[in-house]
């Protein structure tokens, strides 16, 4: 199985074959409602989300940032969590950026549970 990005204004595209995780650190109810389950452990922190927001950092260094957030215990256990559930069923990793914009985190994240899959 796989592991796809897309954003959430996309949802209604997804069937009951796909697993749809949210990734984001705000969630409405009503999307609430629509996905299976809602990550924001893996979701950058407000403070990293704000920074890029207000152009005060690169994409590159919120990349970094990224990574480095993407460590915790909390972290590791929802990306270990998708990369296992992910052999049985696809996954889909939703966030509120467009699916062509390539600067969101969500793509960064499928390339941490790729990489620790290929690992294990």
């Amino acid at each position: 199985m796989t592991v796809y990005t897309d954003s959430l204004s996309n949802l209604r595209n997804y069937r009951e074959d796909y697993y749809k995780i949210a990734v984001t650190t705000f969630l409405s109810y009503p999307l609430q409602t629509k996905v299976d389950a809602w990550f924001n452990e893996v979701a950058p922190s407000r403070q990293l989300s704000e920074k890029i927001e207000k152009k005060e950092i690169t994409w590159d260094e919120f990349a970094a940032s990224y990574h480095i957030e993407m460590v915790t215990v909390a972290a590791q256990s929802k990306i270990k969590w998708i990369k296992d559930f992910s052999k049985n069923k696809d996954v889909v990793l939703l966030c509120h950026e467009d699916e062509a914009d390539p600067r969101c985190h969500r793509h960064i994240l499928k390339k941490i549970i790729e990489a620790k899959a290929m690992r294990n």
